[in-house]
Protein backbone atom coordinates (compact mmCIF):
# COMPACT_ATOMS: atom_id res chain seq x y z
CA UNK A 1 0.00 0.00 0.00
CA UNK A 2 1.21 3.47 -0.61
CA UNK A 3 0.30 6.76 0.61
CA UNK A 4 1.25 9.92 -1.35
CA UNK A 5 0.12 13.41 -0.31
CA UNK A 6 -1.29 15.76 -3.30
CA UNK A 7 -2.17 19.25 -2.66
CA UNK A 8 -3.44 18.78 1.27
CA UNK A 9 -5.27 15.11 0.24
CA UNK A 10 -4.04 11.54 0.88
CA UNK A 11 -4.60 9.34 -2.22
CA UNK A 12 -4.26 6.02 -1.05
CA UNK A 13 -3.84 3.45 -3.84
CA UNK A 14 -4.50 -0.46 -3.01
CA UNK A 15 -3.22 -3.27 -5.26
CA UNK A 16 -3.97 -6.12 -3.54
CA UNK A 17 -4.80 -8.43 -6.39
CA UNK A 18 -5.99 -8.61 -9.43
CA UNK A 19 -9.63 -8.17 -8.55
CA UNK A 20 -9.39 -5.66 -5.82
CA UNK A 21 -8.54 -1.83 -7.60
CA UNK A 22 -10.17 0.95 -5.79
CA UNK A 23 -9.23 4.70 -5.40
CA UNK A 24 -10.40 7.17 -2.81
CA UNK A 25 -9.28 10.72 -2.12
CA UNK A 26 -10.21 11.99 1.39
CA UNK A 27 -8.85 14.91 3.06
CA UNK A 28 -5.62 14.94 4.71
CA UNK A 29 -5.21 14.46 8.67
CA UNK A 30 -2.61 14.86 11.09
CA UNK A 31 -2.40 11.64 12.09
CA UNK A 32 -2.39 10.02 8.52
CA UNK A 33 -6.07 8.57 8.88
CA UNK A 34 -9.15 9.32 6.80
CA UNK A 35 -11.65 11.59 8.35
CA UNK A 36 -13.65 8.41 9.08
CA UNK A 37 -10.40 6.95 11.11
CA UNK A 38 -9.63 4.63 8.49
CA UNK A 39 -5.97 4.50 6.93
CA UNK A 40 -6.96 2.77 4.13
CA UNK A 41 -10.83 2.08 3.74
CA UNK A 42 -11.85 0.69 0.14
CA UNK A 43 -14.52 1.19 -2.27
CA UNK A 44 -16.39 -1.91 -3.64
CA UNK A 45 -14.88 -2.42 -7.17
CA UNK A 46 -17.92 -2.54 -10.03
CA UNK A 47 -18.49 -4.87 -12.34
CA UNK A 48 -17.61 -3.77 -16.08
CA UNK A 49 -19.75 -4.30 -19.36
CA UNK A 50 -16.94 -6.21 -20.87
CA UNK A 51 -16.06 -9.77 -18.67
CA UNK A 52 -12.50 -9.99 -20.20
CA UNK A 53 -11.73 -6.88 -18.73
CA UNK A 54 -10.43 -5.99 -15.13
CA UNK A 55 -13.17 -4.66 -13.03
CA UNK A 56 -13.78 -1.20 -12.60
CA UNK A 57 -12.21 1.39 -10.28
CA UNK A 58 -14.30 3.91 -8.45
CA UNK A 59 -13.36 7.40 -7.61
CA UNK A 60 -14.68 9.68 -4.93
CA UNK A 61 -14.44 12.81 -3.87
CA UNK A 62 -14.17 14.37 -0.22
CA UNK A 63 -16.47 13.20 2.11
CA UNK A 64 -18.64 15.78 1.57
CA UNK A 65 -20.05 14.66 -1.70
CA UNK A 66 -23.08 13.06 -1.89
CA UNK A 67 -22.16 10.92 -4.77
CA UNK A 68 -19.85 8.41 -5.47
CA UNK A 69 -19.71 8.94 -9.63
CA UNK A 70 -18.67 5.33 -11.00
CA UNK A 71 -16.07 5.18 -14.28
CA UNK A 72 -19.32 4.22 -16.22
CA UNK A 73 -20.07 8.16 -15.48
CA UNK A 74 -17.30 9.91 -16.56
CA UNK A 75 -14.73 7.27 -19.40
CA UNK A 76 -14.74 8.12 -23.14
CA UNK A 77 -12.54 5.11 -24.02
CA UNK A 78 -11.54 1.61 -23.74
CA UNK A 79 -8.12 1.05 -21.38
CA UNK A 80 -5.72 -1.13 -24.15
CA UNK A 81 -3.58 -3.19 -21.68
CA UNK A 82 -3.95 -4.57 -18.48
CA UNK A 83 -1.91 -3.89 -14.81
CA UNK A 84 1.07 -5.22 -14.12
CA UNK A 85 1.17 -6.74 -10.78
CA UNK A 86 4.72 -7.62 -10.07
CA UNK A 87 5.57 -3.85 -10.02
CA UNK A 88 4.02 -2.11 -6.83
CA UNK A 89 4.93 1.05 -8.19
CA UNK A 90 4.21 2.50 -11.27
CA UNK A 91 6.69 5.57 -12.03
CA UNK A 92 4.83 7.46 -14.39
CA UNK A 93 1.41 8.69 -15.09
CA UNK A 94 -1.04 7.38 -17.40
CA UNK A 95 -1.47 8.84 -20.77
CA UNK A 96 -4.78 8.87 -21.14
CA UNK A 97 -7.80 8.92 -18.53
CA UNK A 98 -9.67 5.51 -19.24
CA UNK A 99 -13.35 5.59 -19.38
CA UNK A 100 -14.19 2.19 -18.20
CA UNK A 101 -11.94 0.21 -16.36
CA UNK A 102 -8.81 1.97 -15.61
CA UNK A 103 -5.79 -0.39 -15.56
CA UNK A 104 -2.71 1.82 -14.21
CA UNK A 105 -2.41 4.42 -10.98
CA UNK A 106 -0.32 7.05 -11.05
CA UNK A 107 2.39 6.91 -7.87
CA UNK A 108 3.94 10.23 -8.33
CA UNK A 109 3.21 13.68 -9.60
CA UNK A 110 3.37 14.64 -13.28
CA UNK A 111 6.60 15.39 -14.67
CA UNK A 112 5.19 17.95 -16.91
CA UNK A 113 2.81 20.91 -16.29
CA UNK A 114 -0.60 20.89 -16.82
CA UNK A 115 -2.22 22.48 -19.85
CA UNK A 116 -3.39 26.02 -18.97
CA UNK A 117 -6.80 25.81 -21.40
CA UNK A 118 -9.04 23.18 -22.08
CA UNK A 119 -10.17 22.68 -26.14
CA UNK A 120 -12.57 24.20 -27.73
CA UNK A 121 -13.99 20.99 -29.33
CA UNK A 122 -14.28 17.59 -28.23
CA UNK A 123 -10.76 16.26 -27.00
CA UNK A 124 -8.70 12.96 -28.74
CA UNK A 125 -8.08 12.12 -25.17
CA UNK A 126 -9.33 12.50 -21.91
CA UNK A 127 -7.99 14.40 -19.61
CA UNK A 128 -5.21 13.11 -17.19
CA UNK A 129 -4.84 15.12 -14.41
CA UNK A 130 -6.51 14.67 -10.81
CA UNK A 131 -7.95 18.02 -11.58
CA UNK A 132 -9.67 17.56 -14.16
CA UNK A 133 -11.22 14.39 -12.53
CA UNK A 134 -12.31 15.59 -9.74
CA UNK A 135 -14.02 18.75 -11.81
CA UNK A 136 -15.68 16.22 -14.12
CA UNK A 137 -17.36 14.73 -10.94
CA UNK A 138 -18.46 17.38 -9.18
CA UNK A 139 -19.74 18.65 -12.06
CA UNK A 140 -21.63 15.55 -12.95
CA UNK A 141 -22.93 15.56 -9.49
CA UNK A 142 -23.74 19.01 -9.61
CA UNK A 143 -26.00 18.15 -12.67
CA UNK A 144 -27.54 15.01 -11.57
CA UNK A 145 -29.03 16.97 -8.57
CA UNK A 146 -30.59 19.54 -11.13
CA UNK A 147 -31.95 16.71 -13.84
CA UNK A 148 -31.84 13.53 -12.09
CA UNK A 149 -29.09 10.46 -12.64
CA UNK A 150 -31.25 8.73 -15.68
CA UNK A 151 -31.09 11.93 -17.56
CA UNK A 152 -27.09 12.31 -17.19
CA UNK A 153 -27.00 8.75 -17.50
CA UNK A 154 -28.56 8.93 -21.07
CA UNK A 155 -25.36 10.45 -23.29
CA UNK A 156 -27.94 10.99 -25.50
CA UNK A 157 -29.96 13.16 -23.63
CA UNK A 158 -29.90 17.57 -23.75
CA UNK A 159 -28.91 17.22 -20.07
CA UNK A 160 -25.76 14.83 -20.84
CA UNK A 161 -24.90 16.88 -24.12
CA UNK A 162 -25.48 19.89 -21.74
CA UNK A 163 -23.21 18.96 -19.49
CA UNK A 164 -20.45 17.61 -21.59
CA UNK A 165 -20.28 20.98 -23.45
CA UNK A 166 -19.60 22.98 -20.03
CA UNK A 167 -16.70 20.27 -19.24
CA UNK A 168 -15.37 20.04 -22.44
CA UNK A 169 -16.23 23.03 -24.92
CA UNK A 170 -17.11 25.78 -22.85
CA UNK A 171 -14.51 28.42 -22.79
CA UNK A 172 -15.47 29.76 -19.38
CA UNK A 173 -14.67 26.19 -17.75
CA UNK A 174 -17.18 27.06 -14.72
CA UNK A 175 -16.47 24.37 -11.76
CA UNK A 176 -19.31 23.02 -10.37
CA UNK A 177 -19.39 25.87 -7.62
CA UNK A 178 -19.32 28.39 -10.05
CA UNK A 179 -22.09 31.16 -9.04
CA UNK A 180 -23.27 31.06 -12.12
CA UNK A 181 -22.91 27.27 -12.89
CA UNK A 182 -26.75 26.44 -12.23
CA UNK A 183 -28.31 28.73 -15.00
CA UNK A 184 -25.70 28.27 -17.51
CA UNK A 185 -26.45 24.70 -17.46
CA UNK A 186 -30.16 25.21 -17.58
CA UNK A 187 -29.96 27.27 -20.78
CA UNK A 188 -27.60 24.69 -22.20
CA UNK A 189 -29.90 21.97 -21.53
CA UNK A 190 -32.83 24.08 -22.94
CA UNK A 191 -30.94 24.75 -26.29
CA UNK A 192 -30.23 20.99 -26.74
CA UNK A 193 -33.77 20.51 -26.22
CA UNK A 194 -35.03 22.30 -28.31
CA UNK A 195 -32.89 21.45 -31.43
CA UNK A 196 -33.42 17.57 -31.08
CA UNK A 197 -30.16 17.11 -29.54
CA UNK A 198 -27.85 19.39 -31.89
CA UNK A 199 -29.17 17.81 -35.32
CA UNK A 200 -31.51 20.96 -36.15
CA UNK A 201 -30.02 24.40 -35.26
CA UNK A 202 -31.97 27.64 -34.21
CA UNK A 203 -33.12 30.00 -37.06
CA UNK A 204 -32.00 33.25 -34.74
CA UNK A 205 -28.72 33.66 -32.81
CA UNK A 206 -28.10 29.38 -32.38
CA UNK A 207 -24.33 28.74 -32.16
CA UNK A 208 -23.95 28.06 -36.26
CA UNK A 209 -23.08 30.89 -38.00
CA UNK A 210 -23.80 29.34 -40.87
CA UNK A 211 -27.17 28.33 -39.97
CA UNK A 212 -28.64 30.59 -37.55
CA UNK A 213 -28.78 34.36 -38.24
CA UNK A 214 -27.41 36.72 -35.46
CA UNK A 215 -26.33 40.59 -35.43
CA UNK A 216 -23.67 40.26 -32.72
CA UNK A 217 -21.83 36.92 -32.29
CA UNK A 218 -21.93 37.32 -28.39
CA UNK A 219 -25.06 37.08 -28.82
CA UNK A 220 -25.15 33.61 -29.71
CA UNK A 221 -26.28 30.62 -27.24
CA UNK A 222 -23.06 28.23 -26.12
CA UNK A 223 -21.05 31.46 -26.95
CA UNK A 224 -17.75 31.92 -24.77
CA UNK A 225 -19.68 35.20 -23.43
CA UNK A 226 -21.33 35.36 -20.19
CA UNK A 227 -25.23 33.96 -20.58
CA UNK A 228 -26.58 37.17 -19.56
CA UNK A 229 -25.05 38.83 -23.09
CA UNK A 230 -26.69 35.59 -24.50
CA UNK A 231 -29.65 36.50 -27.36
CA UNK A 232 -33.23 36.86 -25.46
CA UNK A 233 -31.62 36.56 -21.71
CA UNK A 234 -31.79 39.55 -19.37
CA UNK A 235 -30.28 39.86 -15.84
CA UNK A 236 -30.57 41.63 -12.95
CA UNK A 237 -27.82 43.96 -10.68
CA UNK A 238 -26.70 40.19 -9.03
CA UNK A 239 -26.14 38.74 -13.03
CA UNK A 240 -29.01 36.68 -12.41
CA UNK A 241 -31.34 35.42 -14.93
CA UNK A 242 -35.00 37.11 -14.80
CA UNK A 243 -36.06 36.76 -18.36
CA UNK A 244 -35.84 34.34 -20.98
CA UNK A 245 -37.54 35.76 -24.54
CA UNK A 246 -36.93 33.61 -27.09
CA UNK A 247 -39.73 34.22 -29.59
CA UNK A 248 -39.37 33.17 -33.56
CA UNK A 249 -35.95 31.66 -32.48
CA UNK A 250 -36.66 28.64 -34.44
CA UNK A 251 -37.00 26.59 -31.55
CA UNK A 252 -38.49 22.60 -31.71
CA UNK A 253 -38.62 19.23 -30.18
CA UNK A 254 -40.90 17.54 -27.68
CA UNK A 255 -40.05 19.09 -24.93
CA UNK A 256 -39.77 22.36 -22.72
CA UNK A 257 -36.86 21.45 -20.41
CA UNK A 258 -37.85 21.50 -16.61
CA UNK A 259 -34.04 22.53 -15.47
CA UNK A 260 -35.06 26.07 -16.50
CA UNK A 261 -37.13 25.92 -13.17
CA UNK A 262 -33.64 25.96 -11.63
CA UNK A 263 -33.85 29.43 -12.01
CA UNK A 264 -35.64 30.60 -9.45
CA UNK A 265 -35.15 34.66 -10.39
CA UNK A 266 -36.57 34.18 -13.54
CA UNK A 267 -39.89 36.52 -13.84
CA UNK A 268 -40.41 36.47 -17.91
CA UNK A 269 -40.62 33.11 -20.00
CA UNK A 270 -41.23 33.69 -23.76
CA UNK A 271 -40.78 30.57 -25.81
CA UNK A 272 -43.89 31.83 -28.34
CA UNK A 273 -43.86 31.45 -31.99
CA UNK A 274 -41.81 28.49 -32.17
CA UNK A 275 -42.36 24.83 -33.13
CA UNK A 276 -42.11 23.37 -29.73
CA UNK A 277 -44.29 19.74 -29.79
CA UNK A 278 -44.19 19.23 -26.19
CA UNK A 279 -46.18 19.58 -22.60
CA UNK A 280 -45.81 22.27 -20.54
CA UNK A 281 -44.11 20.62 -17.44
CA UNK A 282 -45.60 20.99 -14.11
CA UNK A 283 -42.14 22.09 -12.45
CA UNK A 284 -43.03 25.41 -13.93
CA UNK A 285 -44.91 25.57 -10.94
CA UNK A 286 -41.73 26.22 -9.30
CA UNK A 287 -41.03 29.52 -10.29
CA UNK A 288 -42.49 31.39 -7.43
CA UNK A 289 -40.98 34.91 -9.21
CA UNK A 290 -42.72 34.25 -12.52
CA UNK A 291 -45.14 36.81 -14.07
CA UNK A 292 -45.55 36.21 -17.98
CA UNK A 293 -45.71 32.64 -19.15
CA UNK A 294 -46.13 33.18 -23.14
CA UNK A 295 -46.35 29.82 -25.05
CA UNK A 296 -48.38 30.54 -27.82
CA UNK A 297 -48.36 29.80 -31.21
CA UNK A 298 -46.42 26.57 -31.11
CA UNK A 299 -47.56 23.09 -31.36
CA UNK A 300 -48.01 22.13 -27.57
CA UNK A 301 -50.06 19.21 -26.69
CA UNK A 302 -52.08 18.02 -23.17
CA UNK A 303 -53.42 20.10 -20.63
CA UNK A 304 -52.95 23.15 -18.24
CA UNK A 305 -51.00 21.80 -15.73
CA UNK A 306 -52.64 22.76 -11.64
CA UNK A 307 -49.21 23.32 -10.30
CA UNK A 308 -49.54 26.93 -12.16
CA UNK A 309 -51.89 27.36 -9.14
CA UNK A 310 -48.78 27.83 -7.41
CA UNK A 311 -47.73 31.23 -9.79
CA UNK A 312 -49.03 33.94 -7.31
CA UNK A 313 -47.58 36.84 -8.85
CA UNK A 314 -48.80 35.36 -12.65
CA UNK A 315 -49.96 38.04 -14.30
CA UNK A 316 -50.41 36.66 -17.64
CA UNK A 317 -50.64 32.90 -19.48
CA UNK A 318 -50.59 32.84 -22.86
CA UNK A 319 -51.18 29.24 -24.19
CA UNK A 320 -53.16 30.47 -27.62
CA UNK A 321 -52.65 28.54 -30.88
CA UNK A 322 -52.01 25.15 -30.03
CA UNK A 323 -52.89 21.92 -29.44
CA UNK A 324 -53.61 21.57 -25.96
CA UNK A 325 -56.87 20.00 -24.57
CA UNK A 326 -58.74 19.07 -21.12
CA UNK A 327 -61.08 21.38 -19.09
CA UNK A 328 -59.65 25.18 -17.40
CA UNK A 329 -58.42 24.02 -14.40
CA UNK A 330 -60.04 26.39 -11.67
CA UNK A 331 -56.22 26.51 -9.74
CA UNK A 332 -54.51 29.10 -12.22
CA UNK A 333 -56.64 31.64 -11.21
CA UNK A 334 -54.83 33.90 -8.90
CA UNK A 335 -55.40 38.12 -7.54
CA UNK A 336 -52.59 39.09 -9.90
CA UNK A 337 -53.44 37.48 -13.45
CA UNK A 338 -54.62 40.25 -16.12
CA UNK A 339 -54.56 37.99 -19.24
CA UNK A 340 -55.52 34.76 -20.00
CA UNK A 341 -54.91 33.33 -23.61
CA UNK A 342 -55.98 29.94 -24.59
CA UNK A 343 -57.20 30.46 -27.73
CA UNK A 344 -57.21 28.06 -31.00
CA UNK A 345 -56.58 25.01 -28.76
CA UNK A 346 -59.43 21.67 -27.54
CA UNK A 347 -60.34 23.22 -24.86
CA UNK A 348 -64.54 22.15 -23.53
CA UNK A 349 -66.41 21.77 -20.90
CA UNK A 350 -67.47 24.97 -18.60
CA UNK A 351 -65.37 27.79 -17.51
CA UNK A 352 -64.98 27.81 -13.67
CA UNK A 353 -65.96 29.47 -11.26
CA UNK A 354 -62.57 30.62 -9.86
CA UNK A 355 -62.40 32.83 -13.23
CA UNK A 356 -64.68 35.68 -11.47
CA UNK A 357 -64.10 35.01 -7.78
CA UNK A 358 -59.99 34.98 -8.27
CA UNK A 359 -59.16 36.51 -10.19
CA UNK A 360 -61.09 39.80 -10.44
CA UNK A 361 -58.53 42.09 -12.38
CA UNK A 362 -58.68 40.23 -14.90
CA UNK A 363 -58.49 42.64 -18.38
CA UNK A 364 -58.07 40.75 -21.52
CA UNK A 365 -59.09 37.35 -21.95
CA UNK A 366 -59.24 34.86 -25.04
CA UNK A 367 -61.05 31.89 -24.78
CA UNK A 368 -62.17 32.11 -28.71
CA UNK A 369 -61.52 28.34 -31.29
CA UNK A 370 -61.97 25.64 -28.15
CA UNK A 371 -65.04 23.43 -27.58
CA UNK A 372 -66.63 25.47 -24.37
CA UNK A 373 -70.37 24.86 -23.62
CA UNK A 374 -73.40 25.87 -21.63
CA UNK A 375 -74.36 29.34 -20.79
CA UNK A 376 -72.22 32.25 -20.90
CA UNK A 377 -71.59 32.78 -17.23
CA UNK A 378 -73.34 35.89 -14.84
CA UNK A 379 -70.04 36.18 -13.21
CA UNK A 380 -68.05 38.65 -16.06
CA UNK A 381 -70.53 41.01 -13.72
CA UNK A 382 -68.11 40.68 -11.06
CA UNK A 383 -64.92 41.86 -13.73
CA UNK A 384 -65.02 45.37 -13.18
CA UNK A 385 -61.56 45.98 -15.43
CA UNK A 386 -62.31 43.61 -18.30
CA UNK A 387 -61.43 45.00 -21.51
CA UNK A 388 -61.41 42.66 -24.41
CA UNK A 389 -63.46 39.48 -24.62
CA UNK A 390 -63.13 37.15 -27.55
CA UNK A 391 -65.04 33.95 -26.83
CA UNK A 392 -65.82 33.19 -30.17
CA UNK A 393 -65.59 29.98 -32.41
CA UNK A 394 -67.13 27.45 -29.69
CA UNK A 395 -70.61 26.16 -28.46
CA UNK A 396 -72.07 28.66 -26.33
CA UNK A 397 -75.59 28.88 -25.84
CA UNK A 398 -78.89 30.58 -24.80
CA UNK A 399 -79.16 34.43 -24.63
CA UNK A 400 -76.51 37.31 -23.91
CA UNK A 401 -76.63 37.84 -20.21
CA UNK A 402 -76.75 41.74 -19.00
CA UNK A 403 -74.04 41.17 -16.88
CA UNK A 404 -71.40 40.65 -19.82
CA UNK A 405 -71.46 44.65 -20.19
CA UNK A 406 -70.70 45.35 -16.47
CA UNK A 407 -66.96 46.43 -17.43
CA UNK A 408 -67.01 50.70 -17.99
CA UNK A 409 -63.64 49.49 -19.70
CA UNK A 410 -65.00 47.02 -22.30
CA UNK A 411 -64.00 48.04 -25.73
CA UNK A 412 -63.81 44.46 -27.91
CA UNK A 413 -66.37 42.22 -27.37
CA UNK A 414 -66.65 38.76 -29.66
CA UNK A 415 -69.13 36.28 -29.17
CA UNK A 416 -69.29 35.22 -33.15
CA UNK A 417 -69.61 31.75 -34.07
CA UNK A 418 -72.09 29.90 -31.31
CA UNK A 419 -75.18 29.01 -30.74
CA UNK A 420 -76.52 32.31 -28.67
CA UNK A 421 -80.10 33.65 -29.27
CA UNK A 422 -82.67 35.74 -28.01
CA UNK A 423 -82.97 39.43 -28.05
CA UNK A 424 -79.84 41.82 -27.58
CA UNK A 425 -80.02 43.26 -23.99
CA UNK A 426 -80.61 47.06 -23.37
CA UNK A 427 -77.28 47.02 -21.19
CA UNK A 428 -75.28 46.52 -24.87
CA UNK A 429 -76.33 50.26 -25.88
CA UNK A 430 -75.11 51.48 -22.36
CA UNK A 431 -71.42 49.74 -22.91
CA UNK A 432 -70.56 52.97 -24.92
CA UNK A 433 -66.36 52.26 -24.34
CA UNK A 434 -66.81 49.29 -27.18
CA UNK A 435 -64.55 49.45 -30.57
CA UNK A 436 -65.43 46.22 -31.56
CA UNK A 437 -68.31 44.24 -32.00
CA UNK A 438 -69.29 41.38 -33.54
CA UNK A 439 -72.13 38.48 -32.80
CA UNK A 440 -72.24 37.15 -36.00
CA UNK A 441 -73.34 33.52 -36.96
CA UNK A 442 -75.88 33.07 -33.97
CA UNK A 443 -78.82 32.97 -33.80
CA UNK A 444 -80.01 36.28 -32.27
CA UNK A 445 -83.36 37.49 -32.94
CA UNK A 446 -85.56 40.54 -32.67
CA UNK A 447 -85.19 44.24 -33.89
CA UNK A 448 -82.15 46.68 -33.92
CA UNK A 449 -82.78 48.94 -30.84
CA UNK A 450 -82.51 53.06 -32.25
CA UNK A 451 -80.17 53.18 -29.31
CA UNK A 452 -77.69 51.69 -31.36
CA UNK A 453 -76.53 54.90 -32.29
CA UNK A 454 -75.49 55.34 -28.47
CA UNK A 455 -72.03 53.12 -29.79
CA UNK A 456 -70.23 56.04 -31.70
CA UNK A 457 -66.98 54.69 -30.89
CA UNK A 458 -67.55 51.68 -32.38
CA UNK A 459 -65.08 50.78 -35.29
CA UNK A 460 -66.12 47.35 -36.56
CA UNK A 461 -69.84 45.81 -36.00
CA UNK A 462 -70.70 42.43 -37.09
CA UNK A 463 -74.21 41.30 -36.73
CA UNK A 464 -73.89 38.77 -39.98
CA UNK A 465 -76.25 35.41 -40.54
CA UNK A 466 -78.17 36.01 -37.33
CA UNK A 467 -82.03 36.53 -37.77
CA UNK A 468 -82.41 39.87 -37.19
CA UNK A 469 -85.49 41.74 -38.27
CA UNK A 470 -87.27 44.72 -39.19
CA UNK A 471 -85.78 47.83 -40.73
CA UNK A 472 -82.21 49.28 -40.30
CA UNK A 473 -81.96 51.87 -37.79
CA UNK A 474 -81.40 55.21 -39.21
CA UNK A 475 -78.99 55.88 -35.91
CA UNK A 476 -76.49 53.35 -37.60
CA UNK A 477 -75.51 56.60 -39.11
CA UNK A 478 -74.27 58.33 -36.21
CA UNK A 479 -71.53 55.99 -35.88
CA UNK A 480 -69.17 58.20 -37.51
CA UNK A 481 -65.94 56.35 -37.03
CA UNK A 482 -67.11 52.88 -38.22
CA UNK A 483 -64.85 50.82 -40.47
CA UNK A 484 -66.79 47.90 -41.29
CA UNK A 485 -70.94 47.28 -40.84
CA UNK A 486 -72.45 43.71 -41.92
CA UNK A 487 -75.61 43.68 -41.70
CA UNK A 488 -76.07 40.41 -44.21
CA UNK A 489 -77.89 37.35 -43.71
CA UNK A 490 -80.77 38.36 -41.79
CA UNK A 491 -84.63 38.93 -41.94
CA UNK A 492 -84.10 42.89 -42.15
CA UNK A 493 -85.68 44.76 -45.17
CA UNK A 494 -86.21 47.89 -46.77
CA UNK A 495 -84.13 50.81 -47.74
CA UNK A 496 -80.61 51.47 -46.34
CA UNK A 497 -81.05 54.72 -44.59
CA UNK A 498 -79.64 57.32 -46.14
CA UNK A 499 -77.50 59.00 -42.30
CA UNK A 500 -76.20 55.29 -42.99
CA UNK A 501 -75.26 55.82 -47.00
CA UNK A 502 -74.29 59.01 -46.53
CA UNK A 503 -70.88 57.41 -44.03
CA UNK A 504 -70.08 56.33 -47.58
CA UNK A 505 -70.51 59.16 -49.30
CA UNK A 506 -68.80 61.83 -46.52
CA UNK A 507 -65.42 63.04 -48.17
CA UNK A 508 -63.87 61.91 -44.53
CA UNK A 509 -66.02 59.01 -45.02
CA UNK A 510 -63.71 55.66 -42.82
CA UNK A 511 -66.59 53.61 -43.84
CA UNK A 512 -65.00 50.99 -46.45
CA UNK A 513 -67.02 47.74 -46.19
CA UNK A 514 -70.69 48.20 -45.63
CA UNK A 515 -72.58 44.75 -46.71
CA UNK A 516 -76.40 43.73 -46.51
CA UNK A 517 -78.81 41.57 -48.66
CA UNK A 518 -79.24 43.49 -51.38
CA UNK A 519 -78.58 40.83 -54.17
CA UNK A 520 -80.47 38.46 -55.75
CA UNK A 521 -84.23 38.41 -57.49
CA UNK A 522 -86.10 39.88 -54.83
CA UNK A 523 -83.51 41.45 -52.67
CA UNK A 524 -84.48 42.43 -49.12
CA UNK A 525 -82.48 45.95 -48.94
CA UNK A 526 -82.13 48.21 -51.41
CA UNK A 527 -79.33 49.86 -50.90
CA UNK A 528 -77.09 51.79 -53.44
CA UNK A 529 -74.34 52.28 -51.12
CA UNK A 530 -73.30 49.20 -50.10
CA UNK A 531 -69.51 47.99 -51.32
CA UNK A 532 -71.12 44.25 -51.33
CA UNK A 533 -74.59 42.82 -51.72
CA UNK A 534 -75.87 39.16 -50.73
CA UNK A 535 -78.94 37.35 -51.44
CA UNK A 536 -79.25 36.48 -48.01
CA UNK A 537 -81.24 33.87 -46.51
Amino acid sequence: VCIVVICGAVVGIALNGQNDNTIKVTPARPDGGDTNGNTNQKLPATSTANPTMEPESSVTASPSASKVITSTQIPTAQPSAKPSHHSMQPSTLPSALPTLSPTLFPTSSPTTPLPTSLPTSSPTFPPTSLADILRRIDMTNAAIDISGESAIGDITSPQRMALEWMILDDDLQLNADSLNFIQRYSLSTLYFATTNNALDSWTKCGPDSILSFCEIDSLRFLSSFDECDWSGITCNADNEITSISLREHGLAGSSIPKELTSIPSLEILRLDRNALSATVPSEIGLLSNLRTLQLNNNNLVGTIPTSLGNLINLELISLGNNDMNGTIPGEIFNSKLRGLDIDDNNFYGTLPSEMFTSSINLVNIDINGNGFERTIPNGFGSLSKLGSLRMNSNNFEGELPPELFASSRLHTLDCSGNNLNGSLPDELYAATTLRKLDLSSNNFTGALSTKIGDLNLLIELKLQSNQFEGAIPGEMGLLSVVTSLDVSFNLLDGNMPEQVCGLRESPSSKLLELVSDCDGTEPRVTCDCCTSCTAGY
